[in-house]
């Protein structure tokens, strides 16, 4: 089969790029939920399996297209991995919490993972000594094979520790706060390229590549 196109189940600027860039040796073209004009489907799985997959099955249904979706987390080993499924959702109602005290715009002079971030100052004040933590990312693929539609999962798992205060301007999300095992850097310090080589997003895709140059 040949397959041209990949719909990529999300609208968060910073993991597109990431895979996109990942995925750009083999010359498929990666759309987007916001170029197709699709919003994004409620994700109520209990873990990041079942959300990968809730993602990657709406974008095919939606479109017909091959369809990749991933659902990562950040987690902390002694808060029994939180915020994990909710790491998005953490980081955003902190944000709005921050937002409301302080009385100002939702975009307006506050940051969602910086320095100032109150997501990262929460979290600093509920961990002990145990500093454990690790990035886990499941990635779906959902597509038509002849009749047949075929549903893929890879994995990827990073270990760590959290950081703060946070370090560096690169990445998104929880990089500022998370050095991996056998690194003096943060995520956010390493930059895009170096990061892509360790990462749990790239460990899944590289799952992912091993099973789409069989396919393809």
């Amino acid at each position: 089969m040949s397959i041209k196109t990949i719909v990529l189940a999300s609208n968060n600027a910073g993991k597109i790029n990431e895979i996109k860039l990942l995925l750009s040796p083999f010359g498929v073209e990666i759309k987007s939920l916001k170029d197709l004009g699709l919003g994004d489907p409620i994700e109520n799985g209990k873990d990041f399996i079942e959300n990968s997959l809730i993602k990657a099955e709406y974008a095919f249904e939606k479109t017909g297209l091959p369809s990749l979706a991933d659902d990562s987390g950040f987690c902390i080993d002694s808060l029994n991995n939180f915020p994990g499924l909710f790491s998005s959702r953490f980081g955003s109602a902190c944000r709005k919490l921050q937002n409301d005290l302080l009385g100002q715009n939702i975009d307006i002079k506050t940051s969602f993972y910086g320095e100032d971030s109150p997501c990262f100052k929460i979290i600093n004040n509920m961990i002990g000594e145990d500093k454990k933590a690790h990035f886990t990312t499941c990635i779906s693929f959902v597509y038509k094979n002849d009749d047949e539609i075929k549903k893929e999962v890879f994995e990827g798992i990073v270990k760590g520790d959290f950081i703060y205060p946070p370090r560096g301007k690169e990445g998104f999300g929880y990089d500022p706060c998370f050095m991996p095992n056998g690194y003096d850097k943060t995520f956010a310090e390493m930059g895009m390229e170096a990061k892509n080589k360790i990462s749990h997003r790239s460990i899944a895709l590289a799952k992912f590549v091993e099973y789409f140059k069989k396919i393809k």
